[in-house]
């Protein structure tokens, strides 16, 4: 084993208090995260609102599509991979992948009412398989998004790659959510792998309406931004300050990509 693996393993150890052997090893999984709700500013948002797609603009127009002018363009969050199913190892500090959140951002009129907030429930299922068991209590948590459609002139008045980026802002809930089952408590933590959520600049949470100090990102014009999750299930809470604990072991992993592809070039 190398010496950096070695070494982001060890730091990954530091970021929990020491484990007690976990009664369940494995077990399967299903979560799924869908949309409860959403505002919207001005009565011509043209909205769509239903589990997986929270969409304005133009009617008939496409979010996904980047090429279509102002009057004939929608903008878009979505959420793909949901219901996300697999299989989870207790105390392995390697995520499983579960469902991706979307932003679309295409230029849009003046004349569309946009997106405020928006609500989001993520509901987990677990059912132990080694040793095999009943399913654990069902447990959902929800999460709340703030959103600046920005207007398409300048000044920004906040750090933005084009004219204007607009804000995309999620405010969690508790990420370390404890259980217990059959005597012994469990730690389910959620964790956002690709490393795009990340804490914003004063000027930016200001310009969302929102505290400073607020977890999102800024999307460029005619750009999608995703933001995928996923999780990890520990037998003590992981020690590290929230919101800190989503984008750390996203960065970490892309490490250890990014490690294994400069290896692959220098053979």
């Amino acid at each position: 084993m190398n010496k950096l693996y070695k070494g982001m393993l060890a730091g990954a150890a530091l970021l929990v208090v020491p484990f007690a052997q976990a009664a369940v090893i494995e077990w399967d999984f299903n979560v799924t995260t869908e949309w409860t709700g959403a505002t919207f500013d001005g009565g011509n948002a043209n909205e769509i609102v239903n589990a997986s797609l929270v969409s304005w603009g133009a009617l008939g127009g496409d979010h996904t599509d980047t090429t279509q002018n102002a009057s004939n363009s929608r903008s878009g969050l979505q959420i793909t991979d949901s219901p996300a199913t697999g299989n989870i190892f207790t105390n392995d500090m390697t995520p499983s992948p579960t469902n991706t959140i979307t932003h679309y951002n295409n230029t849009l009129a003046n004349t569309f009412g946009t997106l405020l907030t928006a609500g989001v429930r993520t509901t987990l299922n677990l059912t132990p398989t080694n040793p095999a068991g009943p399913a654990a209590p069902t447990f959902m948590t929800d999460f709340f998004v703030d959103f600046i459609e920005t207007p398409n002139t300048s000044p920004c008045n906040f750090p933005s790659a084009t004219i204007c980026d607009d804000i995309f802002v999620i405010q969690f809930g508790s990420l370390n959510s404890e259980f217990i089952y059959d005597g012994v408590s469990y730690f389910a933590s959620i964790v956002e792998l690709s490393g795009n959520l990340t804490p914003q600049p004063d000027a930016t949470c200001a310009r969302a309406g929102v505290a400073n100090g607020c977890l999102g990102f800024t999307t460029a014009e005619s750009t999608l931004t995703p933001a995928q999750f996923g999780f990890i299930i520990t037998t003590r809470p992981v020690n590290v300050p929230e919101p800190a604990m989503l984008g750390l072991f996203g960065l970490g992993l892309l490490g250890l990509r990014a490690f294994g592809r400069r290896r692959l070039v220098k053979k």
